[in-house]
């Protein structure tokens, strides 16, 4: 089973965005609070998107595939943006004060692995795996 979705790179959008993912960790076996957090982390990573992206421009689109394995969760945010590389996705070591530390630090709390798939020479694709149970 797979849902796939394309919303605008407008920060209005991730209310929507936010109840795509709750309609779609309902058919997965997650508890409440890990629905939440999975919620909090794709809607951070989305975000991210629209403000770092997109820089706050309307004009592009995100689009969201969620999908599943065996034993797992898999929440695919695909762009057009320039591509970024890894270390762009790394938290930081010392200071979760600093800007984008405690944003990163909860996507990669919540994903068992989060990979960065650099897509044809334009855009990312950022696939954060969350298991079940």
């Amino acid at each position: 089973m797979s849902n796939i979705k394309t919303f605008s790179s407008c920060t209005s959008e991730l209310k929507n965005i936010r109840g795509f993912v709750v309609d779609a960790c309902h058919d997965f076996p997650f508890s409440e609070d890990k629905v939440n957090e999975i919620v909090l982390a794709v809607d951070e990573a989305c975000a991210n998107v629209i403000r770092h992206g997109y820089h706050m421009s309307n004009k592009g689109c995100l689009e969201l595939e969620i999908s599943s394995g065996d034993d797992h969760a898999l929440f695919v945010i695909k762009d057009v943006c320039s591509q970024i590389t890894g270390k762009q996705l790394t938290p930081p070591e010392n200071d979760l004060c600093e800007p984008g530390g405690l944003g990163l630090c909860l996507i990669y709390h919540v994903a068992e692995t989060v990979r960065l798939i650099p897509h044809n020479g334009k855009g990312n694709w950022l696939e954060l795996m969350i298991k079940f149970g």
